[in-house]
């Protein structure tokens, strides 16, 4: 009798454990990254649209921009500097660039475009081609505006940081670049623009170069 008993008991513990593996299978899909695994156990809010509602589009996409292009002195070869659509009163610096060399907002629409799973500005413009000589960059930043919008997004918020030596930006000029791109994305954008010197070091902080950071963040439409 006592056999018996152990052997039903047995038989229930098994029973158990295939139905609990069978559960886990159904609810956790399966990972070649054994890390990866601890990750479905979250909460399912915490998983949000990557999990089970990746079918459904992500409310916020954040996007990461970057630019750099070479400074020259006036009078030399290069383009007008501007940042932000604004050009910059006084320089004693030229931008060298393929385009009109705007360095912000080449990586401002590099960042829309990589939230937006676009590829980035260098392939839908590709700096090769001679009939994008000289082209204003806010064309190429409506073009990023437009392929964003496309896939249902649009720009909330944007926080930039300007890496330069010389000339240094003061909070007029960042005023009015802030209002160049609030007019360029739309007003319900909140814009945040920064400069940041890089202590005389490397080509940066030679003034030899001019360079910009940017974080977008999209929401669905």
């Amino acid at each position: 009798m006592e056999s018996i008993k152990l052997v039903h008991l047995l038989a229930i513990t098994i029973l158990h454990v295939f139905v609990l593996k069978c559960i886990a299978a159904a609810c956790f899909p399966s990972t070649p990254y054994p890390k990866v695994g601890a990750v479905f156990s979250l909460r399912h809010t915490a998983l949000g649209y990557c999990t089970t509602e990746r079918l459904r589009p992500c409310r916020y996409r954040v996007g990461i921009g970057y630019d750099i292009h070479r400074l020259v002195k006036s009078g030399q070869e290069g383009k007008p500097f501007k940042l932000g659509g604004v050009l910059i009163p006084d320089s004693t610096v030229n931008v060298i660039g393929h385009s009109d060399a705007d360095v912000m907002l080449h990586a401002l629409a590099d960042a829309i475009l990589g939230a937006a799973g676009c590829g980035d500005i260098g392939e839908h413009f590709p700096d090769k081609k001679a009939s994008l000589a000289n082209m204003d960059s806010k064309i190429i930043l409506q073009l990023a505006l437009q392929e964003a919008y496309n896939v249902g997004y649009q720009p909330r918020n944007v926080d930039i940081i300007v890496v330069i030596q010389n000339p240094r930006l003061g909070r007029e000029l960042k005023r009015q670049i802030c209002a160049s791109l609030s007019n360029l994305l739309g007003s319900n954008t909140l814009v945040s623009v920064k400069a940041k010197t890089n202590e005389g070091l490397d080509a940066l902080g030679r003034g030899e170069a001019v360079a910009c950071h940017v974080v977008i963040l999209l929401e669905h439409i």
